[in-house]
């Protein structure tokens, strides 16, 4: 009888415990391809086409930024912070309504800089920024 208690105790342990488990990888997972594929106009020498690029676009970022916008992107990121060096993951944020992934990047003329792309609940690329970071001075 006490190894059928255990038992049965065992099971409902680990059946609950399954259920506590975090389900955002598949989330982080797809959102950082689509990053890193839109980084690519800035960090490969041929940078992906814009139609790859805008299919994971929200509307309204298809609106502001156009085929023409996104190829002046690599020079005006060159000219901002210069030639990237290294781009590493920093981090992952789960809102109810967006989702924001972070990297940080070292640039020739910008020591750092926070690259942070901003997605809706369906996924979609909404919004993306570039910005300096200040290191405090010691």
């Amino acid at each position: 009888m006490k190894k059928i208690i255990f038992t049965l105790t065992l099971i409902m342990m680990m059946a609950f415990s399954g259920l506590c488990f975090a389900s955002d990888g598949s989330d982080l997972n797809k959102e950082q391809k689509i990053a890193e594929t839109f980084m690519g106009v800035f960090t490969k020498e041929q940078a992906p086409e814009y139609a790859v690029v805008s299919k994971d676009f929200s509307d309204n970022l298809k609106k502001s930024v156009s085929e023409r916008t996104y190829k002046k992107l690599p020079a005006e990121v060159k000219e901002k912070f210069g030639n990237v060096k290294d781009v590493n993951f920093r981090a992952f944020e789960k809102f109810e309504q967006e989702d924001r992934v972070t990297y940080l990047a070292t640039f020739d003329k910008q020591p750092v800089a926070a690259i942070i792309f901003v997605f809706d609940k369906n996924q979609k690329l909404v919004n993306y920024v570039f910005t300096p970071i200040q290191q405090a001075s010691k």
